[in-house]
């Protein structure tokens, strides 16, 4: 299996000293001398000028596999039409630079915190409709009941939609494989703050000890002979956490890359 890891973000200014060397500032060519992949969260809060998302993602090396957060406006909020609106600007100025740059590129939504087992098909249903089907876009439910994952994946899975497993406080990494493609994992940190109807970056101040990281390490290598490449983002990015225990978890995968700052 291929293993593609990094962070969600990179340009954060307190990195410096951490992760990023003192004295300098965030930089994307830093980043690359670590990290194969990255998931790229701006377009969540807005739709960059195509030409403005072009140059951003020329300066990122052709061989770092990106993944990109659909906007809030398509995902969250608005009427239907209106999120058909923002999804046509988004594919013109955001998925049609990207895919230029790699055919695979990923694109990811979560599920809004309004979001209910109740209203959960009829969402997927509408976010079907709005993305028209785009390829490479996937879901995640952050938080659940475990004993309902099953049915939430396979309500995903038929909206045409792949599933982004996560790991956070109220849910460890449970995976469950149903296809030989591309997994998606997102690890947000587990402090017990994590609440998806919180706002505020306190719920992803998290720093994942050893033990935890072996553990996120076993359940991905439980799984590797059943799918042909893993993206994995570590989303706990306050006080540099996230590029550190991306580091440490990419020396457990065997990933030489990922020793240098270590």
């Amino acid at each position: 299996m291929k293993i593609f890891l990094g962070t969600c973000g990179w340009a954060y200014r307190e990195w410096v000293g951490k992760f990023y060397p003192e004295g300098t500032r965030p930089s994307i060519n830093y980043y690359t001398n670590f990290f194969n992949a990255l998931e790229i969260d701006s377009t969540y809060y807005s739709i960059p000028p195509k030409e403005t998302f072009e140059n951003s993602i020329r300066k990122i090396h052709k061989d770092i596999k990106v993944s990109i957060k659909i906007h809030s406006s398509i995902s969250h909020f608005g009427e239907i039409s209106d999120r058909k609106k923002s999804m046509d600007l988004f594919i013109k100025n955001v998925m049609n630079p990207a895919r230029k740059r790699d055919q695979e590129s990923k694109f990811l939504f979560t599920l809004p915190p309004w979001i209910s087992n109740h209203n959960l098909e009829e969402y997927l249903v509408s976010m079907s409709e709005i993305t028209f089907n785009e390829s490479n876009i996937y879901c995640e439910p952050r938080i659940l009941e475990e004993k309902d994952f099953p049915e939430i994946q396979k309500l995903i899975e038929n909206a045409g939609f792949s599933i982004a497993f996560t790991d956070n406080y109220i849910n460890p990494l449970r995976l469950n494989i149903t296809n030989e493609g591309s997994v998606y994992i997102r690890l947000h940190g587990r402090n017990p703050a994590f609440s998806e109807k919180e706002s505020g970056m306190e719920k992803f101040n998290y720093a994942y000890n050893q033990k935890e990281l072996l553990e996120i390490k076993d359940e991905i290598m439980r799984y590797e002979n059943q799918f042909n490449e893993i993206f994995i983002f570590f989303n706990n990015h306050p006080n540099g956490n996230a590029p550190l225990n991306a580091m440490e978890l990419g020396n457990m995968l065997g990933i030489n890359k990922m020793s240098r700052l270590l």
